[in-house]
């Protein structure tokens, strides 16, 4: 009786062979394309802590509002104005980081009826949807915060064109990470089922 060899146990959903590539089994392992470019991965890695950032930055200034108001009785005039702010980047670059790792919700009641070579097309449709969208919007939105430099913020003095970037830098990651992934449907289609029904196992 032969022996098993490793790639004989391992289900075929986890490993391609012929790129080298493996599945994540969770939406925070590094995927395709993190796994093929050192840049890439740096990139979201940097998403993600900057999201973070941003979210803890958002509730610090929060509590030292409510402190200041509420226990000395000398609420700061510039901590709800820059917790709007780091809400907003939270927003735009979380959006960037969701996009990468495509985590974001979606309803696929038609995808879920679809054979796997129509579930690729149905998502390469999509995906260039959103890539028109996001460019559209980070040109549009490049040239309004480029407009609002001489405006500056009440409490803080900030220049506009700081906050209005977040919308900038958000559409366009989305933008960039969309393009990449049509290029993996296109390039790469046997890879993008099995990461999609990994996600879906996760999220249930």
């Amino acid at each position: 009786m032969s022996e098993r060899t490793e790639a004989d146990v391992t289900p075929p959903h986890e490993h391609n062979l012929a790129s080298g590539l493996q599945v994540p089994q969770e939406p925070d392992e590094p995927d395709y394309l993190e796994q093929r470019s050192t840049v890439y991965r740096y990139l979201v890695v940097a998403e993600r802590v900057a999201s973070c950032t941003f979210l803890v930055a958002t509730l610090g200034l929060i509590i030292l509002q409510v402190v200041s108001r509420y226990v000395f009785n000398t609420p700061f005039t510039w901590t709800e104005e820059l917790a709007r702010f780091a809400l907003l980047w939270f927003a735009f670059v979380s959006a960037g980081f969701v996009m990468a790792r495509r985590i974001h919700i979606a309803v696929d009641l038609v995808a879920s009826k679809l054979s796997r070579k129509g579930g690729i097309v149905m998502d390469t449709f999509a995906l260039i949807a959103v890539v028109a969208t996001s460019g559209l919007m980070a040109w549009a939105g490049a040239g309004f915060a480029a407009g609002a430099a001489r405006l500056a913020a009440p409490a803080t003095s900030l220049p506009m064109s700081v906050v209005y970037a977040s919308a900038v830098v958000g559409f366009g990651l989305i933008c960039l990470h969309a393009v990449l992934h049509v290029y993996l449907n296109i390039r790469h289609p046997e890879l993008v089922p099995d990461a999609m029904e990994n996600l879906e196992r996760e999220a249930v």
